[in-house]
């Protein structure tokens, strides 16, 4: 992920963001035009960021879940005069 600067982020914010990120880790590694060192670095970054996509996931699943047992909750039917 590029920042505005031109500079590769170091910890991107959105799952987008995340996913980006490590999908451009995965492509340097396939490369295979890194040395060692940089390679066991990448591999160690994109551990990382799996991570992270992982528990952002895992919020977005927990907020949909809260979302559907609330739509799923009964709604009190207020007649005309509690209304009031």
């Amino acid at each position: 992920m590029k920042t505005p600067a031109g500079g590769d982020d170091p910890n991107p914010v959105d799952f987008e963001s995340t996913l980006e990120a490590l999908e451009d880790t995965v492509k340097q590694l396939e490369s295979g035009q890194l040395r060692l060192e940089e390679s066991i670095a990448l591999f160690q970054r994109g551990a990382q960021l799996a991570r992270r996509c992982e528990e952002q996931l895992q919020q977005a699943r927990q907020t949909v879940e809260i979302l559907l047992a609330e739509a799923e909750a009964p709604v009190p039917f207020l007649s005309e005069e509690d209304q009031e």
